[in-house]
């Protein structure tokens, strides 16, 4: 085993453990919570194989659904955005990136905040749209998607930018 893929299962198995211990008191709404675990689905190496991605993609989204008692909310959205970031890396980041490891500090933060962006948008709009449990509270539902997004990008970008500063 290559000594990146011991720091990537280190991220499966503690970026759950600080979401629920740390980030889960940030709580502003029953549904309004920074979901920092997004950042194992950003930064997994993208020359890694595409099916065992979305596999580990699965396997978080599922032990993340155990800590939260999601009921498969979690899974279902972290293996759409898994499927979905090869797309997004080529829209954010063009066809010539092929699969060049998206590394925090060689990546230029505007671009790494698009790249963001868009995980984060598909991952909640899976996860609110199939939370519902009545659709009659549809206004409800987009204002959670929206805020919810935002709250997580913040906290997604204020946490790349710390550590980017740390770094260098």
């Amino acid at each position: 085993m290559k000594s990146r893929s011991y720091s990537f299962i280190a991220y499966f198995f503690l970026l759950p453990i600080l979401q629920v211990m740390v980030f889960d008191q940030f709580d502003l709404d029953t549904q309004l919570i920074p979901h920092v675990t997004l950042l194992f689905l950003i930064f997994y190496p993208t020359d890694a194989d595409q099916t065992f991605y979305l596999l580990a993609a699965f396997l978080y989204g599922l032990y993340l659904d155990i800590l939260h008692s999601t009921m498969g909310l979690q899974a279902a959205a972290c293996v759409t955005a898994a499927f979905v970031r090869p797309f997004i890396i080529t829209s954010v980041f063009g066809k010539n990136h092929g699969y060049v490891n998206i590394r925090l500090q060689q990546t230029p933060l505007l671009a790494l905040s698009a790249y963001c962006l868009n995980i984060v948008l598909i991952h909640h709009l899976v996860y609110y749209v199939f939370g519902v449990s009545s659709w009659t509270q549809w206004l409800r539902i987009v204002q959670q998607f929206i805020f919810g997004s935002l709250f997580t990008l913040l906290f997604l970008i204020a946490i790349m930018f710390l550590l980017r500063k740390n770094k260098q």
